[in-house]
């Protein structure tokens, strides 16, 4: 007796993450937008963007992500996360202009949530297209 064959792809999950997509985009910037006030940030909003890299994936398995661009964003926003902080520790900006703090937290939170959104979804991209057991990649 042969296996029934299934459909590559269910039609009402790619309805209801059709539906969802701009809801889940706007809470992941949501979170990240007003992390500084309330609980959330970059990290949680980041986390949500990246969901948004999985539900492309879910409905559209191809391998059409132009991973040489995404590093090279993932670099920048590392290297703003990493300078960034120092430059207004050791000059002592927010000492002196307190009014810039939220300024501060919310870029702060820019950057964390499109980094941990651009590195988890390439994660999962990665694993998902992984050809080759010997295959190394560069980071």
């Amino acid at each position: 007796m042969s296996k029934p064959e299934l459909p590559d792809q269910s039609s009402i999950l790619d309805e209801v993450i059709g539906f969802l997509y701009p809801f889940i985009l706007l809470l992941g910037f949501y979170m990240i937008l007003h992390g500084h006030r309330y609980p959330g940030g970059g990290f949680q909003g980041g986390t949500i963007l990246a969901a948004l890299f999985i539900a492309r994936y879910i409905i559209f398995p191809t391998n059409t992500m132009n991973y040489h661009r995404m590093h090279i964003c993932q670099r920048i926003f590392l290297a703003l996360i990493l300078v960034i902080p120092s430059v207004v520790l050791f000059t002592g900006l927010l000492h002196r202009f307190p009014e810039f703090r939220t300024l501060y937290l919310l870029v702060m939170n820019v950057l964390i949530g499109l980094q941990v959104g651009l590195e988890l979804g390439t994660a999962v991209l990665r694993f998902a297209f992984f050809e080759g057991v010997g295959k190394t990649w560069r980071l």
